[in-house]
């Protein structure tokens, strides 16, 4: 059991690591600054890559284990409820995180839609035959 409880506080602090990566990147994305947006999903997978291999072998050492006693137990309890905090904080930071993402998204597909149009229009300019286009364009 005191295996187990060590790698839930590794898991905790992984999950704690994952977090302020969250947390400092959000600060960046909320600027419109995505510049470091790979690296931050790779930092982000490689925690992931971490945390499950720390949960399979919880799950290996736990299907043979027994509390050895009340205050073991405890502490497991314990982890467990940091963990659903992190699990938590971590959703409703992704959740934001990707409500900055889809607005620079949408902020890019309207530039790029204003640009369409202005090519369009400069061309229609251009051409002297395409004076009823200019007209249709505006």
């Amino acid at each position: 059991m005191k295996k187990i409880l060590e790698l839930m506080d590794q898991k905790n602090h992984f999950l704690e690591k994952f977090y302020s990566v969250n947390e400092k990147s959000m600060e960046l994305f909320v600027r419109d600054q995505f510049e470091t947006i790979n690296e931050f999903y790779q930092e982000r997978e490689n925690i992931l890559e971490i945390i499950k291999y720390i949960d399979n072998e919880i799950k290996i050492l736990f299907q043979n284990a027994q509390p050895e006693n009340e205050r073991d137990l405890a502490q497991f309890r314990k982890s467990l409820s940091v963990k659903d905090t992190f699990v938590e904080k971590i959703i409703e930071q992704d959740i934001a995180i990707l409500s900055c993402i889809e607005a620079a998204k949408n902020q890019i597909i309207k530039e790029l839609k204003d640009v369409k149009l202005g090519k369009k229009v400069v061309s229609a300019y251009k051409n002297p035959q395409s004076k009823n286009k200019l007209e249709e364009v505006i």
